[in-house]
């Protein structure tokens, strides 16, 4: 139990990062606090993979994945298995619709298959010790029982930089009233298809602006929005929350507000079906048919790294020599529960994720990957997404499995085992 490489969480970042280690020869053990893999791909029910490709050049340009190796593996294996449908079109970008639990089954293969990988479910890390400049050891927890290891390196894609917190490391959040609010989805079935079609959306959408008028459904429903499956007779429902509970602002890593947001998910989304159900015959048979293990949270913690990527790095598409991902997703701004605002590139071309944003400012065995990876608030919006949280997984997982160095020299050795990857 003492890795050369220890993973925090097991969502596409993390599952990218040990996958690309244990392919590296080392000896990796990813640990996730829920009975599967998948992060919010499964545990919060997000049903499509942004992020994945190329922003297209122009409007007939045909989808191209973004970055090689695992999220290329990944695009392939999903649509070759029948797990994922697309690539999709959505106004000026591509996404990939997934069926969630296939999804938490593909990685659960995906990882048996590596020889130098071990994953344990329903693990946390407890705490962490820090010597000469270094994360040492490390305590997992498992339902009361806890044991220590002592990786080599440790990569931190828990979403909501734990280690930074567990460990004193700096680390940066967002106020209150500019975070990314928090999503609650749920799968439904049972609804007709032409609700999803032509005129159905708009339908959908005035019947539920006349109850939140008629103080028939609360004003939360205003933050709902529908998409069909991949099934015939499935959907999803998704409810933007502001987030702020009776008790207090909304804060991502307290657990009052965190209770608050399940609650009132779960109360608000059930309101919505009971309300469709009667008053829309596309609704008669509706029904919820999956709950996530949790809410959708956005954005809480996030590293300060060697380097810190910007908004303007994203919006000038920059790409420097220190670049181990591309970024191809726009600024998706959900800074209230009112739906996106989208923010593009001036070019359609990728921004280049440096190495410096990967790696822990003071701790040297400590890289990041995911949501919480160094980036500020408003360019954090354009990286938390699920495409891109596998390539910056990938290059975190293979800078912690090489020997440690300074930042350039590691960010020309993830170059060159990345050129050499399939697209």
């Amino acid at each position: 139990m003492n890795p050369d490489v220890l993973v925090i969480g097991g969502g596409s970042a993390g599952v990218a990062a040990a996958l690309a280690a244990a392919r590296q020869g080392a000896d990796t053990l990813l640990v996730e606090r829920h009975g599967f893999l998948g992060g919010a791909g499964t545990a919060s029910l997000v049903h499509s993979f942004c992020g994945l490709y190329e922003l297209p050049a122009t409007p007939d340009a045909a989808p191209k994945v973004a970055n090689p190796g695992l999220p290329a593996e990944l695009e392939r294996e999903l649509r070759a298995q029948g797990i994922a449908q697309g690539p999709i079109r959505m106004g000026r970008v591509d996404v990939l619709l997934h069926q969630p639990h296939k999804l938490a089954l593909f990685y659960d293969r995906w990882c048996a298959h590596e020889k130098n990988l071990n994953v344990l479910l329903h693990t946390e890390v407890a705490s962490c010790s820090v010597h000469q400049n270094r994360a040492a050891e490390l305590s997992l927890l498992c339902r009361g029982r806890s044991w220590s290891v002592r990786p080599r390196a440790i990569v931190d894609a828990s979403g909501d930089a734990v280690l930074a917190a567990l460990t004193d490391h700096a680390w940066e959040s967002t106020p209150s009233d500019e975070l990314q609010r928090p999503a609650y989805i749920v799968g439904i079935s049972g609804v007709e298809p032409a609700a999803f079609a032509g005129d159905g959306p708009l339908k959908v959408s005035g019947c539920l602006a006349r109850a939140i008028r008629d103080k028939n459904l609360p004003a939360a429903v205003s933050g709902a929005h529908f998409r069909a499956g991949t099934m015939s007779d499935d959907a999803f429902l998704t409810l933007d929350l502001a987030g702020d509970s009776p008790e207090g602002a909304f804060d991502p890593n307290d657990p009052r507000s965190l209770t608050w947001i399940e609650r009132e998910g779960r109360e608000t989304v059930c309101a919505i079906i009971e309300h469709l159900r009667m008053a829309l015959e596309e609704f008669v048979n509706a029904r919820v048919t999956a709950l996530p293990a949790r809410a959708g949270i956005r954005e809480s913690r996030r590293w300060v790294g060697e380097l810190v990527l910007t908004e303007e790095d994203m919006l000038e598409s920059r790409c420097g020599d220190q670049a181990v991902a591309n970024a191809t997703w726009p600024l998706e701004l959900r800074e209230t529960a009112r739906g996106p605002r989208l923010l593009y590139p001036r070019e359609p071309k990728a921004c280049g994720i440096p190495l410096g944003c990967l790696r822990a400012r003071d701790l040297r065995n400590v890289f990041i990957a995911g949501r919480c990876l160094s980036a500020t608030h408003r360019a954090q919006a354009g990286i938390r997404v699920m495409g891109t949280a596998l390539a910056t997984g990938q290059a975190a997982g293979i800078a912690a499995a090489s020997a440690e160095s300074a930042t350039g020299a590691l960010a020309q050795r993830v170059r060159k085992v990345l050129s050499g990857l399939e697209t």
